[in-house]
């Protein structure tokens, strides 16, 4: 195998010579550079955040009866009669939010069949926001359902529920992202383990225009309920609408595709942000010429597509090719070369195959805005090949003046740690939804919303946002 550095012809040869690359590149490319203002680590605005280790202010955290924090977690429902319900009270500076984020961790005491107890979220109209309950043997989780004033809990005023099977005695994460200027939620219910299950995910249309109330709610019977771990916080990637009514082609592999769950990072980010996507990835394409691809080549995706020019391109590539020129030796890295012109391109290589694919889409689209995005650190390919893979496709980006959404650089996410890889990947699917304890690759709805979707939607939105060329690589 050749492999030849960027910008020169000197060769690195073997797997000696690979070594000395991926070492050469450690300190450059595997720890993450600063943020950018639209970056998402560390710049989300807390709103509320407890843990419940001590007494809140105000007590109990504002719910005026059946309510006490205890253990470290706060309790609800207890001792409350049949129909009833206790209600928190959001700030005027939470209620003026158009864009949230909230998680916590939510557990039920519930008993029997017949009984029901829940949390609502409403907003300052009395319209459901997202609401969640539990019978002793179903998980149930609403988007719509009546107006209430929330003063009781009666039949005629509960939500329309959607019902699963679930383990009471488990604890459960609740994730909600909520744009009240486009009238979505986006939601997830995982149980609260290392290797968690996904009971619920979707994005759904809604007509609250705030979120003015926390409501827990003795729906019939007994039954306290807990919750922990309780955080409310404006997003630094929130689009705002700006992206709404946007088009976007998304190509690419598995990691786009989803899998085996067709419901990738992009279908996330564009169901949120009203957008229109049509997806051409399919699992287990390649940049560079592998003769037994799965999934072909990425280019061959870019010709097939519509002529119709979208507003955004975005698309991946090099995890397939990782192994290729790594395990198989198929074809060799390459370099990027100095000309624009098509035909000095070397696709034999991976460098000219990404270079080919880059100006495929250019010619096609002249002004659609793309995005390469840069995926995390995998722990199920060779680390070295990762960072020779992402200098070449840099300095590709840097050349042809796109974009790149660095997942790599900007996150945390890095499954070469073993519990990250059990966290956030899966193989195969769950309770029709991605599982967890994966390979390392393909990550499931916890690694798509905490890593993917806030560094996707950060340069979509820069893009949008200046209309100008994309930021550059330093």
């Amino acid at each position: 195998m050749h492999l030849t550095g960027v910008g020169g012809s000197t060769g690195f040869h073997g797997r000696t010579g690979f070594l000395a690359l991926g070492l050469a590149l450690v300190t450059a490319f595997a720890a993450p550079r600063p943020a950018t203002a639209a970056a998402a680590d560390g710049s989300d605005v807390t709103l509320v955040s407890e843990t419940f280790d001590a007494q809140t202010d105000p007590a109990n955290f504002g719910f005026p009866t059946g309510a006490d924090v205890n253990d470290g977690v706060l309790n609800v429902t207890q001792g409350m009669s049949n129909y009833t319900t206790s209600v928190k009270q959001f700030p005027p500076s939470v209620q003026s939010e158009k864009t949230l984020d909230l998680r916590f961790d939510w557990k039920t005491a519930i008993a029997g069949k017949a009984m029901k107890t829940g949390l609502e979220m409403r907003d300052n109209g009395g319209r459901l926001v997202f609401a969640i309950a539990a019978t002793a043997s179903e998980l149930r989780y609403a988007v719509e359902g009546p107006l209430s004033d929330s003063a009781s809990a009666a039949d005629s005023l509960n939500p329309t529920w959607i019902k699963t099977g679930f383990d009471p005695s488990k604890w459960y994460t609740v994730y909600l992202h909520m744009d009240f200027s486009l009238g979505k939620v986006q939601y997830s219910i995982t149980s609260k383990e290392p290797a968690p299950t996904v009971m619920a995910s979707g994005t759904r249309s809604i007509t609250a225009t705030n979120l003015s109330r926390l409501v827990a709610c003795n729906y019939y019977g007994t039954g306290p309920q807990s919750i922990d771990g309780f955080r409310l916080v404006r997003p630094a990637y929130a689009a705002e609408g700006a992206l709404a009514g946007s088009t976007v082609y998304a190509f690419g592999d598995s990691i786009v595709y989803g899998h085996q769950y067709p419901r990738g990072f992009v279908d996330f980010v564009a169901e949120r942000e009203a957008m229109t996507l049509t997806k051409y990835a399919k699992n287990g394409a390649t940049v560079g010429p592998a003769a037994d691809a799965i999934g072909g080549q990425i280019i061959s995706q870019v010709q097939s597509a519509g002529a119709q020019a979208p507003d955004f391109v975005v698309f991946d590539g090099g995890t397939n090719d990782e192994q290729e020129i790594h395990d198989e030796q198929s074809y060799e890295l390459g370099a990027v070369g100095g000309s624009h012109n098509p035909e000095t391109f070397d696709t034999s290589t991976y460098a000219g195959s990404l270079e080919a694919t880059i100006y495929a889409m250019k010619d096609k689209w002249p002004s659609a805005q793309i995005v390469y995005v840069a995926v995390h650190k995998l722990g199920s390919r060779d680390w070295d090949t990762q960072l020779a893979v992402r200098q070449v496709t840099l300095a590709a980006a840097r050349k042809w003046g796109i974009a790149v959404a660095d997942v790599f650089a900007d996150t945390a996410l890095d499954t070469r740690i073993d519990g990250q890889r059990v966290a956030y990947t899966f193989n195969g699917l769950v309770n029709r939804y991605p599982g967890s304890g994966g390979s390392g690759t393909h990550p499931n709805i916890a690694g798509i919303t905490q890593y993917y979707v806030p560094v996707l939607t950060a340069e979509l939105v820069q893009l949008e946002d200046h209309h100008a060329s994309p930021h550059a690589w330093k």
